[in-house]
């Protein structure tokens, strides 16, 4: 930590200095200095601090004090370039500032400043823009200064021109570029920057089908690399043997080989070439016929690809994914025609994805890979205009590859693809024609059957009117019917409630002469569960649907009644809700309302000691007939011993054969007062079960 500190604050004092310099400065050309020293300071770590002082160099450079002194402008737009190109999104801004300077170095033929401009416009296009055609226009160029230069900048074009090459699939003349790099990197160049060389040869030896020369390129590299100490590119070479393995069918082997590269590449945390890694391991598991983990390492390849990786690589991902579908349909999906099609489908929808990232992309070889992949899933679905489609476009990107063409799977496709055109042209034709007869026979039939037509329809006329008059008084007298019922039926539920109140008045009366508090408690217990069943014969009659009542509506008003009677239930805040279907017949309602009589009672007369609370009622459909109701208060409870089966009291008693009565049962919870949960079946479902 001391350590870092110090580091620290010897970069802010390098910092604040450069600044001082730059403010008591006399003369534009110390400005400039100050401002390139803070510019490349800034490069890394801060590309818009660097932008803002490469700027601010730019403008003083165009100062007429300096005119003339051209050195000072173009070493600033190399620099201004360097810090636009390493920014997020300031690429090609760079490569423009570094063009600019170009004409400067020229005229004073700086041949190492050229070099140098090139390599680094050329380095921009390949590895961040991935504009490879353009990258190795910039790299010739540096290698063309060779004959009179002989620098890193110089032997560097040459092998990332090379790389430039091979991923633009030319790969007999990449090879040409490294040979050139090899030797100047031989002469001047470190271990480390030879063999990079020798590992780029090493892939294109690969490309050009020359496994045992790639394999022994990509040894001799390792061998480099270990004694650089280059730990990513030991990665590298480790994971490039086992490809060559991989293609020389030595599966084991290759696996071993890649379970090295990838733990030195999660060491340092390369995540694009650990998912390289896990797309190799993913075929290797197809050739294996492990069908499962190659989809697991192709999705683990898709999921660690890194942000801003290159359409290439996404495209052979997405082209092994539909591969390995196809793989799958193939064999373990044989037997299964639905699975076989549904294996075929998916692996057709990680090929179009394959196709578009290889279609924005500058490689033909994905290309050819993609399209091979739909060429052979769409071939197996029967899709065949789609699959001549690809086919098509198969045969285009092997043409410019200078390989041949695929005239089989072209032919094939294009001879499916016509007999389904003409076979349907065929149906075309053949219906239309029987369409033709049909309409002669029908117009024959029209001709001799129009008089029988139009008598029969005087007929079914006459039929019709007279069986409409007698549907219309049969309704009539339904209707009439149903109406009485409905008046009639009013009239009991009328009936019913009037001489429940009676009871309940008698009851009154008779209460009037007791003097014992608990006998009295009981008479008004009794008149209560009166007036709760006349109150569910009230909200029948009011009704329009005599059938059923909206048990929400009589519950708000069956417990504002009972609030009339207790004194306790004057400051109490009352809660009504329904979560669901909550209207009940009245086989239902009645014992339901009895329960919730019982409930509600019992928490005016005990739960409020201090008159204040809250009391709340809902009702939940739970689905297939079944429901629940919830009476709950803020009261202090029942004892904590107490046990609801085991109640002795009349009221919860009458709770428990109610619930049962309805196919239900009764709990008691105590949660910051006391809850009773009700489940019970509603008639329909009763008289099902």
């Amino acid at each position: 930590m001391v350590l870092l500190s110090s580091t620290s604050l010897f970069a802010q004092s390098k910092v604040d200095s450069l600044l001082s310099v730059w403010q008591t400065a006399t003369h534009d050309s110390i400005r400039v200095e100050a401002d390139i020293a803070l510019m490349n300071h800034y490069r890394v770590p801060n590309s818009d601090s660097a932008i803002y002082y490469g700027e601010r160099a730019l403008k003083t450079a165009n100062n007429s004090s300096l005119i003339g002194l051209p050195e000072y402008k173009n070493r600033v737009l190399t620099y201004l370039g360097l810090a636009y190109g390493y920014s997020s999104d300031g690429k090609r801004k760079g490569i423009e500032y570094l063009k600019r300077a170009i004409p400067y170095f020229q005229a004073q033929n700086n041949l190492n400043q050229l070099a140098y401009n090139y390599f680094c416009i050329g380095y921009f296009f390949d590895s961040h823009l991935y504009e490879y055609d353009s990258a190795v226009v910039y790299f010739t160029k540096a290698t063309q200064l060779s004959d009179t230069l002989n620098t890193a900048y110089v032997s560097g074009s040459y092998n990332n021109g090379g790389l430039s090459l091979y991923r633009l699939g030319r790969y007999d003349k990449s090879l040409e570029y490294y040979l050139t790099a090899l030797e100047m990197r031989k002469e001047k160049g470190s271990v480390y920057d030879v063999a990079c060389t020798i590992l780029n040869m090493g892939m294109a030896y690969d490309k050009l089908n020359q496994p045992q020369k790639a394999k022994s390129h990509y040894t001799e590299a390792l061998a480099g690399f270990i004694e650089a100490g280059h730990v990513p590119n030991q990665a590298v070479s480790y994971k490039n043997i086992a490809d060559v393995l991989t293609a020389q069918d030595s599966l084991s082997k290759a696996l071993e080989y890649y379970d090295k590269a990838g733990e030195l590449f999660k060491k340092v945390n390369s995540t694009y070439l650990l998912s390289d890694c896990f797309l190799n391991m993913g075929t290797i598991y197809v050739k294996l016929g492990e069908y499962k983990k190659a989809e697991d390492f192709l999705l683990n390849a898709e999921s660690t690809v890194p942000k801003g990786a290159s359409d290439r690589f996404k495209s052979q991902i997405y082209t092994h994914l539909a591969r390995t579908k196809k793989a799958q349909a193939d064999s373990l999906y044989a037997n299964n025609r639905y699975l076989k099609n549904t294996a075929l489908q998916s692996g057709a929808v990680y090929g179009e994805k394959a196709w578009s990232h290889a279609n924005t992309s500058n490689s033909l070889e994905v290309k050819v890979m993609a399209a091979q992949s739909l060429v052979d899933i769409y071939d197996e679905l029967g899709d065949y205009e789609r699959g001549f489609r690809y086919a098509k476009l198969l045969n285009e990107a092997n043409l410019e590859t200078g390989e041949k063409t695929q005239s089989d799977a072209m032919a094939r496709m294009a001879t499916e693809y016509e007999t389904e055109k003409v076979e349907a042209e065929n149906a075309l034709l053949q219906q239309t024609q029987r369409t033709q007869e049909a309409r002669l026979k029908q117009q024959n039939l029209i001709i001799y059957g129009g008089i029988v037509v139009l008598v029969l329809i005087l007929a079914i006329a006459v039929i019709v009117y007279k069986s409409r008059q007698k549907l219309q008084k049969a309704n009539a007298a339904i209707e009439k019917s149903l109406s009485e019922k409905e008046v009639l039926l009013k009239e009991i539920h009328h009936r019913v409630k009037n001489n429940l109140q009676v009871v309940s008045s008698l009851l009154d009366l008779q209460s009037r002469g007791i003097d014992d508090e608990k006998a009295l408690s009981t008479f008004m217990e009794g008149q209560n569960r009166v007036k709760a069943m006349a109150l569910i014969h009230q909200k029948l009659y009011q009704n329009e649907n005599l059938a059923t009542i909206d048990f929400a509506e009589y519950a708000d008003q069956l417990m504002n009644e009972l609030a009339t009677i207790y004194p306790s239930a004057g400051g109490v805040k009352t809660k009504i809700s329904a979560n669901g279907d909550a209207r009940f017949d009245i086989d239902t309602a009645v014992p339901l309302g009895l329960i919730l009589n019982e409930l509600i009672s019992n928490a005016y007369k005990y739960a409020f000691k201090e008159n204040k609370g809250e009391l709340s009622v809902s009702v939940t459909s739970l689905g297939e007939g079944k429901h629940q109701l919830t009476v709950a208060d803020s009261g202090e409870g029942l004892p904590a011993d107490f046990d609801l089966t085991k109640a002795r009291s009349l009221g919860l008693r009458l709770v428990r054969r109610l619930s049962k009565q309805l196919y239900g049962s009764a709990e008691y919870y105590y949660e910051q007062g006391s809850k009773f949960i009700i489940t019970f079946t509603d008639t329909l479902e009763r008289k099902a079960i």
